[in-house]
């Protein structure tokens, strides 16, 4: 009996001391940060002319495929204005056509030896006809842009993903280079996560990494792919687009917090990837654990008493 105590005295001992070192390991050993947010590519959508909405083929959350018709643009003014430019453009190639036939002529008559046009004559219309042949180009171009923005009133998904935000209904007025939808791309989610720059040192590119969303249970399996090479900081006064993680204690000198950009290679069953969720991120290191290195040294110990 006394023997039986003792061994699970032991027993008791060592997973008490297991559970310890393998807590420690995780708390301060392996890089682990709660301050992470899955981010998405957000498209703003926005008409490249201006019209009334005639159409809108999507509704707010709905899913759509790169190419799919999102909205129409009333058309009836480009289309005027497009046989305008075809007029226009057959107008100059008529224009064309009658100086380039003068100005062959002219060139034909100099050929001949004969004297009936005088020079001066008929080097203006070969510049007469340069001109022409440049109407026309200008011309051709204008009926070009006339049939592009005719394409433009049919405004299509860039990307595929999700509609976001909404905010284009029949009978507005859709005004050129303002935003009417954004587009969540599906191919774009990843995971923000910032960890303080004194993790950096066991942070390595092509790291596996541990997410756990804390909107679901699952525990996602995710790589980093990205370091920040650069943040913000209170004395950098330069315009820029670097990110600016605040910290949270002003008089006390902490580590700064730098993005590091997380990859997943499992998604959730249960939970669906949003912009701006919160997750916990853990990585995992090349170096051995305390966890590891005591497992080893006990492995080692229990063969040598075998």
């Amino acid at each position: 009996m006394i023997a039986l105590r003792l061994l699970l005295t032991t027993l008791f001992a060592i997973a008490a001391v297991s559970a310890g070192i393998y807590l420690w390991d995780e708390t301060f050993n392996a890089p682990w940060t709660r301050d992470a947010h899955v981010r998405a590519t957000i498209v703003e959508v926005a008409p490249r002319i201006s019209g009334d909405v005639v159409t809108v083929a999507v509704r707010n959350n709905q899913r759509v495929a790169s190419g799919d018709l999102l909205f129409e643009i009333d058309d009836r003014d480009y289309v005027l204005a497009l046989e305008s430019a075809a007029a226009a453009r057959d107008q100059a190639d008529a224009q064309y056509q009658l100086q380039r036939q003068q100005s062959d002529r002219y060139d034909a008559l100099k050929a001949r030896g004969s004297q009936a046009v005088p020079d001066v004559e008929i080097e203006a219309a070969d510049l007469r006809t340069q001109s022409a042949r440049a109407a026309l180009q200008a011309a051709e171009a204008a009926v070009k842009t006339a049939e592009l923005n005719l394409e433009r009133t049919s405004v299509r998904a860039p990307v595929a993903g999700w509609i976001a935000n909404l905010s284009v209904d029949v009978g507005d007025i859709a005004a050129a280079n303002e935003a009417n939808l954004a587009i969540v791309d599906e191919t774009s989610f990843r995971i923000d996560a910032f960890f303080l720059e004194t993790a950096l040192p066991r942070i390595a590119i092509g790291a596996p990494a541990r997410i756990k969303l804390m909107a679901g249970p699952d525990t996602l399996a995710g790589r980093v792919v990205g370091i920040s090479a650069g943040i913000a900081f209170g004395e950098d006064f330069s315009p820029t687009l670097l990110q600016a993680p605040e910290p949270s204690f002003r008089w006390v000198r902490l580590a700064q917090r730098v993005p590091i950009e997380i990859a997943f290679d499992s998604r959730s069953q249960t939970v669906p990837l949003v912009n701006g969720l919160t997750a916990t991120v853990i990585v995992e290191t090349a170096a051995p654990t305390l966890w590891q290195k005591t497992s080893a040294a006990i492995g080692r110990w229990w063969e040598r008493t075998l």
